[in-house]
């Protein structure tokens, strides 16, 4: 199926390529579209495919060489050699635009053998966005439009650019070992905590949650992808619970208990087994990922207030509330514990340490 894909997006001039795209719309409807009545089954595997968090390495790896600019969409494809497209780099000069699905060559024309640029706002830009309207137009004016030239997809992974099965193979094999091991999940599983919680921390661990940075991926329209507490980096999973301002106080602060010091990882993943396989075994190891499972809750919890009813994110908050919340846990789950919460949470380095 990976085959499908790379050539019905390299190979335009095909006649079965031609058929397919008047059919159903061709690369475009594939990538960007949605499932008719009409459409076969095979189309709707292969549409399947491509929003499968697991074919985004192969996606990602197809790269557009612009010739003509006549295949290529200016926004939504990726032709500047990065690993994200205009749309996500600016996304606010991209909510503004008036030509949000055009290819490049409807973009601007060539003028005494240089391309000039005939780029149309929904309206003036605002003073905060002349800054990031200068970047955005310094990156498009050192790419090389050649009108001569058709488009053509390159394959990033093989040094020859042509897609084949086993490049793919070898892409997927290397991207899978950086996954966590499934016995990561079964940690999770096991533990005893609310179905919810546990179905919470794998979205986390497969990075399955509605953040700002997955809803531009997902082409999800939204006006500001900074994270909500600090204003100043992207709102990704790995900064928002881990490397915030606002929530990696929260985390040296519990591993105070126990006297541990050092660096913790950014990804979801490794920072789990990080942080709970590196605080001894048994009993302690299973009360560190309920832990980790209640802080990383009450955090989101404490996001979307601020989000969606305009509360202040107060850190001491946020910690009163995980506490609280693993202590209900282990009250209503746990029939030999009976200690009162304001004992629990005054004597929580005995607890942990």
């Amino acid at each position: 199926m990976g085959r499908w894909l790379w050539d019905l997006s390299s190979n335009q001039n095909q006649l079965w390529v031609r058929i397919l795209s008047s059919k159903y719309g061709g690369w475009a409807d594939l990538i960007n579209g949605r499932d008719r009545p009409w459409h076969s089954q095979w189309w709707k595997d292969l549409r399947k495919l491509v929003k499968q968090p697991d074919c985004s390495p192969i996606i990602q790896h197809m790269e557009w060489k612009v010739g003509d600019g006549s295949l290529v969409k200016f926004w939504k494809d990726k032709w500047l050699g990065t690993d994200s497209n205009l749309e996500q780099q600016y996304n606010q000069l991209f909510l503004i635009s008036r030509q949000q699905n055009s290819t490049i060559c409807n973009m601007g024309s060539l003028s005494h053998g240089l391309w000039c640029w005939d780029l149309k706002w929904r309206r003036n830009l605002f003073d905060h966005e002349q800054v990031e309207a200068v970047a955005f137009m310094e990156v498009i004016n050192n790419a090389h439009i050649q009108p001569p030239m058709k488009d053509t997809l390159r394959w990033t992974a093989d040094p020859l650019g042509l897609y084949s099965t086993k490049s793919a193979y070898r892409l997927l094999i290397t991207v899978n070992r950086n996954l966590p091991q499934p016995n990561i999940y079964k940690t999770i599983w096991r533990l005893n905590i609310p179905p919810r919680a546990a179905v919470f921390a794998w979205r986390i661990i497969k990075n399955r949650l509605p953040t700002r940075h997955n809803l531009l991926k997902r082409n999800v329209s939204i006006q500001d992808h900074t994270c909500p507490l600090c204003r100043s980096h992207q709102e990704e999973a790995g900064h928002l619970f881990f490397n915030c301002k606002f929530t990696n106080g929260l985390w040296w602060e519990s591993m105070r208990w126990s006297r541990m010091v050092g660096p913790l990882a950014a990804s979801p993943a490794t920072h789990y087994v990080q942080f709970c396989d590196g605080f001894g075994a048994g009993k302690k190891q299973n009360r560190w990922r309920r832990w980790w499972i209640a802080l990383t809750s009450s955090i989101w919890q404490h996001r979307n207030s601020m989000i969606f009813q305009g509360k202040r994110f107060e850190p001491p908050k946020v910690m009163e509330d995980a506490l609280f919340l693993m202590w209900s846990w282990l009250k209503f789950r746990d029939k030999n514990f009976c200690t009162s919460f304001n004992y629990w949470s005054s004597n929580i380095v005995q607890y942990f340490g």
